[in-house]
């Protein structure tokens, strides 16, 4: 099943994690990582990989992988990324979504934020995916 950004947006779970990490970040004295944050990074992925000249669908999973990026936080901030790779693949695999479609965006979360440039790194990945899946 093709799962889209709207429906991850819709999530009550994603929407609890999202509200729940950044509400401990704020705690610890973090800015704002909610609903504006993510959004944002969700929007300037798909921009980014529509200008580079990938799909709206490649871009759609850019989205996604950007909404979702900080949900880890609910965990721990050292390690984020793992665990939020960990749920995401969780809340996509009950949501029904496509295994390669999961895939990429797991992998772009896990190892996004791990290298501290999560956006670069995040197109960078999601590009190396899109071009093995145009050869498979």
């Amino acid at each position: 099943m093709k799962v889209t950004f709207e429906d991850v947006k819709k999530n009550k779970a994603v929407q609890t994690y999202i509200r729940m990490a950044d509400e401990s970040l704020h705690a610890m004295g973090y800015t704002e990582h909610g609903f504006a944050h993510v959004e944002r990074v969700a929007e300037t992925a798909r921009e980014i990989l529509l200008t580079l000249g990938y799909s709206e669908r490649e871009a759609e999973l850019a989205s996604i992988a950007g909404y979702l990026h900080d949900i880890g936080n609910v965990v721990n901030r050292e390690g984020h990324a793992q665990s939020g790779a960990v749920m995401a693949f969780r809340i996509l695999d009950d949501m029904g979504a496509d295994p390669e479609d999961t895939a990429t965006i797991i992998t772009a979360i896990g190892i996004a934020v791990v290298e501290k440039r999560s956006l670069a790194i995040l197109v960078q990945h999601l590009q190396t995916f899109c071009s093995i899946a145009d050869r498979g």
